[in-house]
């Protein structure tokens, strides 16, 4: 299994990235011969977290305040 690629990842829907953590979910419960295979897994499962953790904490955008009146210059003092 090839380590699956931030950049691949992060193209990717969140349904599509739920479907994956559940596959790699269950290849960890059927670690075959592969030594690096869990290691590769656990890998591609924090990704696939990370990036759906990413979504739910990034920043709502807000609308553009509107102008208001041009407030009055404040008067310098000497």
């Amino acid at each position: 299994m090839a380590i699956a690629k931030i950049n691949d990842l992060r193209a990717l829907p969140s349904d599509e990235l739920s479907k994956r953590l559940e596959t790699y979910e269950r290849e960890m419960l059927e670690v075959g011969d592969n030594p690096k295979k869990p290691h590769n897994l656990r890998k591609a499962i924090a990704r696939i977290k990370t990036i759906l953790n990413e979504g739910k904490n990034a920043p709502k955008k807000e609308a553009p305040r509107k102008k208001t009146e041009a407030k009055p210059e404040k008067k310098k003092v000497k």
